[in-house]
């Protein structure tokens, strides 16, 4: 059985927290300085050092939409690693709304991520089929 983290302060939460409100430098600071992240996404993978590249990684992916929101997320134990996990609900301008699912994998040094490797879905229609999946809120961009 796998563990609940159950403080705000953890790390999978706060960057969750961060991402949900795409605060990209507060997402930077739940990662180590030396941080590895391996993304597997659509159309391959990208591998990136550095907590200030990998936000902006993540600000690349979601910074510019007019509307976005949190759908489902999650995080618990897996042994030794930390899986954290998010369905984001997202329109670019000029797009229709999308789905997005990322699960992470993560090693935590002390109280930060030092280790990322990502799974995603890409960005997915978002249909009539889908109306379970609606955000509690849809944020617009800043």
């Amino acid at each position: 059985m796998s563990k609940q983290p159950s403080s705000a302060t953890d790390p999978g939460t706060g960057f969750i927290a961060a991402l949900a409100e795409r605060d990209f430098p507060r997402l930077a600071g739940t990662l180590t300085s030396e941080v590895r992240m391996r993304a597997l996404i659509p159309p391959g993978l990208v591998e990136i050092s550095g907590a200030e590249a990998a936000a902006a990684k993540f600000e690349s992916w979601f910074g510019d939409a007019e509307e976005f929101g949190l759908i489902r997320s999650g995080c618990d134990a897996v042994a030794d690693r930390l899986h954290v996990f998010y369905r984001l609900h997202v329109r670019k301008s000029g797009n229709v709304p999308k789905l997005v699912e990322q699960h992470l994998l993560c090693t935590l040094d002390t109280d930060r991520i030092n280790g990322l490797d990502l799974v995603c879905t890409g960005f997915r229609p978002h249909t009539e089929a889908c109306l379970d999946d609606e955000p509690a809120a849809v944020l617009g961009s800043r």
